[in-house]
């Protein structure tokens, strides 16, 4: 965009020493500064608003980033530690999430695309991805992992998900990948333990 801020009005060389001025050029110059002024405050608060900055987390606010190449990017890791009672894993924690059970537990989601907790979303937004990774807690028996929905929403499951999912170690994760596009399901996938 091209800035409106008109600084070739404003007349440098007045007023003149020893002569006597015109106001009417001082109060030219005055308003074109104020002018001025004005579309600077105007392109400063909009680039403050609407644009990316270095070094601050930048919220788009669910807007497309269009033509973009990313090299050298990373997931936000989000670790929600001991868990001992049902879990409700927000999205807004990032899309690689760790848990360690401390007891069997239900497990639901909150916030995805599709929720209808997100008023502000009558249309989901795009479709949201979470990569779990789950463990049992330290020398505990195994524990059980259930998923859990409300609202009409279902899941669905690839061919290898097992009926239960049950954690057996604390230092080799269960793998399984969430996204969700609608109201009306979650599609899960089972990777695995990687042992």
């Amino acid at each position: 965009m091209t800035s409106a801020i008109n600084f070739t009005s404003i007349n440098e060389n007045f007023p003149v020493a020893g002569q006597d001025n015109d106001t009417q050029v001082f109060r030219d110059n005055f308003d074109t500064i104020k002018r001025s002024l004005q579309s600077a405050q105007e392109e400063i608060t909009d680039l403050q608003a609407n644009t990316a900055k270095l070094n601050l987390t930048n919220d788009f606010e669910k807007n497309t980033v269009e033509r973009a190449v990313f090299q050298n990017c990373r997931d936000q890791k989000f670790d929600g530690g001991l868990i001992e009672s049902n879990l409700t894993i927000d999205f807004e924690n990032g899309p690689y999430q760790i848990f360690r059970f401390k007891t069997n537990s239900n497990v639901d989601f909150l916030n995805l695309p599709g929720d209808p907790a997100l008023a502000d979303e009558t249309v989901p937004i795009g479709v949201g991805k979470i990569t779990l990774e789950l463990y049992k807690n330290g020398s505990d028996p195994s524990k059980t992992v259930s998923f859990i929905t409300s609202g009409g929403t279902i899941y669905k499951k690839d061919p290898s998900f097992p009926e239960t999912i049950t954690l057996t170690s604390n230092d080799n994760p269960v793998f399984i990948e969430v996204w969700r596009h609608s109201s009306s399901v979650i599609f899960l996938r089972y990777l695995g333990l990687y042992s």
